[in-house]
């Protein structure tokens, strides 16, 4: 079950914009201060090349949108593969190895979060791409989080989507994510 006080007071390095390691903060001191610090993502599709999305906690800085199928920080000392490869476990229950994942691109970017506070997300996040297609009843949704889950969309979803549903996507993981997902799915046939 996932202990959000825990979580938040996880320490975290701080990196330099050449991803050089500069200090250690808390996860939620990092936020707060807008400390550029390291993230991963991971993506999963299924069988029927179908991506798989997680819907973001009720409790969670843009509660309900659509993210990564994997998404979490890279903890003090933690490289992006290890992150990567722990993160996977804790928020699906899939054990995966590092040959399972594809790198497909270390991303710069920025999020502030609209609420009061405005904390703001500064990161540089590894963005991977999980070769083996996963069956979604595998997928455990991580205790502890209200709301949430995972869902799945047709490729074919992201050639022409509506409005509605661009919304309903985190902007940095549609913009700048998706393409390269949809590129790498294109090109692994």
């Amino acid at each position: 079950m996932t202990n959000l006080n825990y979580e938040n007071q996880r320490l975290v390095d701080i990196v330099n914009e050449d991803d050089e390691i500069i200090d250690a903060k808390t996860r939620t001191e990092a936020h707060r201060t807008g400390l550029l610090h390291r993230e991963i993502h991971v993506w999963m599709r299924d069988k029927g090349r179908n991506i798989i999305f997680q819907r973001r906690g009720l409790d969670r800085q843009s509660a309900g949108l659509l993210d990564a199928t994997v998404g979490g920080h890279v903890n003090k000392g933690e490289d992006y593969l290890s992150a990567a490869i722990r993160e996977t476990k804790e928020e699906t229950g899939i054990s995966i190895n590092a040959s399972d994942l594809v790198l497909l691109k270390k991303l710069r970017g920025s999020e502030i979060a609209k609420n009061p506070f405005g904390s703001k997300n500064n990161f540089i996040r590894a963005v991977y791409f999980y070769k083996q297609p996963v069956h979604s009843e595998d997928i455990k949704k991580e205790a502890g989080i209200p709301g949430g889950g995972f869902q799945k969309f047709a490729i074919d979803f992201f050639l022409n989507p509506k409005e509605e549903h661009i919304s309903s996507l985190l902007p940095f993981v549609f913009k700048e994510e998706l393409p390269l997902v949809l590129e790498h799915m294109k090109n692994d046939i």
